[in-house]
């Protein structure tokens, strides 16, 4: 794995899943500057917020064969290991995959970052375990309230 920061905005961006784990995807993609595609039968109301503010392009269904064709990064966020193997099926190598619920099928992976006003921290256990890398964040974020960096 090879650390980057990408300028998101730039890319076509599909989010498969309307719960909680494509809600917090989502969210950090708007945040980032990018207008995502999810799709999912049902939508968290963040979700629904979001389309009304024009951030985030809702398609109200399952996933269908060749939805992820037009689209350069996938984030698979479904329960449905169906569904999920369906969408690896279609993507191709050229495609930045991200399966939410399990890390080998995927070529790219999150990192936590805790944001100051100049500068950034990156956090990663490489997929293999979320609920470290949230505690690490938050550890972090603790020790740092103390700490002037000015």
């Amino acid at each position: 794995m090879y650390p980057i920061l990408i300028d998101i905005k730039q890319f076509s961006i599909l989010v498969v899943g309307g719960g909680k784990i494509a809600t917090r995807k989502v969210c950090g993609l708007i945040e980032a500057g990018a207008k995502p595609t999810v799709i999912s039968p049902n939508f968290s109301d963040t979700l629904l917020n979001a389309k009304k503010s024009g951030s985030v392009v809702l398609r109200e269904r399952s996933f269908q064969y060749g939805d992820t064709k037009s689209f350069q990064i996938i984030f698979i966020c479904t329960n449905n290991k169906a569904v999920n193997q369906a969408i690896l099926n279609e993507t191709t190598p050229r495609q930045l995959v991200n399966d939410t619920t399990n890390q080998y099928n995927s070529n790219f992976f999150n990192m936590a970052l805790i944001k100051e006003k100049d500068f950034g921290i990156a956090l990663t256990t490489k997929g293999k375990n979320p609920a470290k890398t949230k505690l690490l964040k938050q550890k972090l974020l603790s020790l740092l309230k103390g700490i002037s960096l000015d």
